[in-house]
């Protein structure tokens, strides 16, 4: 269980001037809410993420709403990179300079030293932040709002891998931690887009791993999730994928490593309410029973235990002061 500091936000149980309330205040570092569509009903939302150091990773569900930055905003807040994957809804609007829409699956890529304009759709996300200054000297004023598929399936896989991660980390693992996520930012924000998987080099394997990583945590309940389907999948030879992962133990071993991951980072959420029986079909086990088992081997403790405990551990945060994000926001400042 992560000791690193936890953000919990939920505003669906608050009345409606409350629930508007908090949710501003959460959001004021990066955005003003406002209400949109027909029914201009009022923007609430949820967050639940942790700090790992200079970066925040969190999960962010909200209903359909404008988001608005003005020229007030960006001279009165730090002007950080929101990296923010789409799991489902997604956006139209302005950012970076530019009209943009995202949907599911895509990675918004929004550059706070620029206005911002859009109309959301309620939506499911993972937000990860970044302050400018971790990432050096890429050209961060050409950004583009989003990335080739290539790309965005590289970032979102490890978006979506760093969430994972965060509910196990210790504050020994910040420092390697930071420093990884920046090295891969930087690499994959300089990477030639033309570059496909089976044109890699072993220099590449990083990337490769990631792209297989997105492929593999986006179809986890296939039945016919193997090597050969992998392969097929992403233009690979049978031959690479065992190489790749050979100091993983193999494909398969690391198929099931991805599998537990994902299910302890679900019951690490505050915000995930589907059933043990129904993530363990969702996350592709082949029973209830060889789900328990398999996780009680790997983490030493039974899934609903662990559930409970995690639980526990957001009970007693439960609806953060929004002064903790933006102590962050701005501490990280420079």
């Amino acid at each position: 269980m992560s000791e690193l500091p936890r953000l919990f936000y939920v505003t669906t149980a608050l009345e409606e001037p409350n629930a508007y309330q908090t949710w501003s205040a959460v959001l004021s570092p990066l955005f003003e809410p406002r209400p949109c569509g027909p029914s201009a009903k009022t923007p609430t939302g949820s967050a639940a993420g942790i700090i790992i150091g200079d970066l925040l990773i969190a999960r962010v569900m909200f209903n359909a709403q404008n988001f608005l930055r003005d020229e007030e905003r960006i001279r009165a807040t730090p002007d950080h990179i929101l990296f923010h994957l789409y799991t489902s809804g997604g956006f139209n609007g302005l950012i970076n300079g530019q009209r943009t829409v995202i949907g599911p699956g895509k990675v918004a890529i929004i550059d706070l030293a620029h206005g911002v304009d859009t109309r959301a759709f309620s939506s499911n996300t993972l937000s990860l932040i970044v302050p400018r200054k971790l990432l050096g000297d890429l050209p961060l004023e050409a950004l583009r709002p989003r990335l080739d598929p290539h790309r965005n399936d590289l970032l979102a896989a490890h978006i979506v891998s760093l969430r994972e991660r965060s509910a196990q980390l210790r504050q020994a693992d910040v420092e390697a931690t930071v420093a990884g996520t920046v090295d891969f930012l930087k690499a994959l924000l300089a990477l030639n887009p033309e570059v496909r998987p089976a044109q890699m080099t072993e220099a590449d394997d990083d990337n490769t791993l990631s792209l297989i990583e997105a492929t593999i945590r986006d179809n986890l309940a296939r039945p016919d999730l193997s090597p050969d389907w992998l392969a097929a999948q992403l233009d690979l030879s049978r031959a690479s994928l065992y190489r790749l992962f050979a100091s993983h133990g193999g494909i398969m071993r690391y198929v099931q490593e991805r599998r537990l991951l994902a299910v302890q980072a679900a019951l690490s959420d505050p915000l995930e309410m589907r059933r043990l029986s129904r993530l363990s079909a969702d996350f592709g086990f082949k029973s209830e029973a060889h789900f328990s088992r398999s996780f009680r081997s790997r983490f030493g403790v039974t899934a609903s235990d662990y559930r409970k405990a995690e639980l526990a551990i957001s009970a007693r945060t439960q609806l953060t002061s929004p002064e903790v994000v933006q102590h962050w926001w701005t501490s990280v400042r420079g």
